[in-house]
């Protein structure tokens, strides 16, 4: 699997690492549902991937 960046976000904080942090993957076209799991569990906390939606809203 080659490098993914993680964005780390601290949700409800205006203080880094004082929040509840949660991980953002934007670069998710390559990605499959098992390198999205091993992404996360090596992130430790939620994780969340922005994919391209298959039915409009």
């Amino acid at each position: 699997m080659r490098n993914v960046e993680v964005f780390h976000y601290d949700a409800f904080s205006q203080y880094p690492n004082k929040g509840n942090p949660a991980g953002v993957v934007l670069d998710t076209h390559q990605l499959s549902a098992s390198d999205m799991q091993s992404i996360a569990y090596q992130v430790g906390f939620e994780t969340v991937f922005v994919v391209k939606s298959q039915k409009p809203i």
